[in-house]
């Protein structure tokens, strides 16, 4: 590889990019017909809020766009993120340095890939709304825990690709 900066830029602006285009649609397109979007809620919800949301998806007809942006931008969003949190650290020549970027990116991964997959089951995205929401006690969903658990580590990841980008060695 001729020039490792030019792959690590094109995937941290790929990664950019792809954020954007998931919150312009999400925001644009199925925020304003929504009660609420998890993925953007710091507050806490139920399971059974999850379900309703769902239907009130299909309702809409939004289902399906929901859906695209949960399993395949986010998806794409994730890996192509992660790979890049893991590059930059792989730029230092500190063993350390390397797998501890590897540790945060693929935890990172886990804790996203795991919170589209709960997502899309607890809104019947994947199940055709077959979920009932009165079977669903949870006062506070587990979906929630993991969505702030990602946003911490997601903030990690950010400051220490910044803190292995400035130092070489």
């Amino acid at each position: 590889m001729k020039n490792p900066l030019a792959v690590l830029r094109a995937l941290g602006v790929g990664a950019l990019l792809l954020f954007l285009l998931m919150v312009a649609i999400l925001q644009w397109k199925i925020a304003p017909y929504v009660a609420f979007l998890p993925q953007a809620t710091l507050g806490a919800y139920t399971d059974s809020a999850l379900v309703e949301l769902g239907d009130e998806l299909r309702t809409k007809g939004l289902d399906r766009l929901y859906k695209a942006v949960l399993l395949s931008i986010d998806f794409l969003f994730i890996t192509i993120f992660g790979l890049w949190v893991m590059l930059v650290h792989m730029m230092r020549s500190a063993v350390s340095w390397r797998f501890w970027g590897v540790a945060i990116a693929a935890l990172f991964m886990a804790l996203d890939f795991g919170e589209d997959m709960m997502l899309a089951i607890c809104m019947g995205l994947v199940t055709k709304g077959n979920l009932d929401p009165a079977t669903l006690t949870a006062e506070v969903s587990a979906v929630h825990w993991v969505t702030l658990a990602k946003y911490a580590i997601f903030a990690l990841c950010l400051m220490s690709a910044f803190i292995a980008s400035r130092k070489r060695g």
